[in-house]
């Protein structure tokens, strides 16, 4: 699976994958049906999963400057709009994979995880956020099978 094919299946599920999201090192801007944003990160030894409130959501349109030097500001056509946080928001809830307790990660494993690993990662994360818990918790998960290998050492 490619990262094109995962964010089009993410999105058949009412999951809308939006920029900034990229494949290396995994990180996914996701649009639920329900609101908010969820923000799916695999950075160290650590892959997070974090739910952020509607009102903390902000779609930030890129500007240019007027080509005459004027100092005017006009929208960049060619750039989409990206999905930020707004700055000093808290996830209203967190789950999180740590791959140095499950798996003997060590540095940067995270980082190093391939599509498919990540996307049974994010399956193995998504219920966590889906059950009723009270603001700013953080559940530590761990997928039950399919857990993924730790990524080979470079040489």
């Amino acid at each position: 699976m490619d990262f094109a094919t995962w964010t089009r299946s993410l999105s058949d599920r009412g999951l809308d994958v939006v920029p900034p999201s990229h494949p290396v090192p995994v990180r996914l801007s996701i649009l639920p049906p329900d609101g908010g944003l969820l923000e799916f990160r695999c950075r160290g030894t650590r892959v997070t999963l974090e739910r952020y409130a509607e009102a903390d959501v902000l779609l930030v349109v890129p500007e240019a400057w007027c080509a005459c030097g004027c100092g005017r500001h006009l929208p960049a056509p060619m750039t989409p709009p990206r999905v930020a946080v707004r700055p000093g928001a808290r996830p209203i809830a967190t789950a999180v994979y740590d791959g140095a307790v499950e798996r003997g990660w060590s540095g940067y494993e995270a980082g190093l995880l391939r599509v498919e690993e990540a996307a049974v990662l994010l399956d193995a994360l998504l219920p966590a956020l889906t059950a009723t818990q009270p603001e700013g918790t953080t559940v530590r998960a761990a997928p039950s099978s399919a857990a993924p290998r730790a990524p080979l050492p470079s040489p």
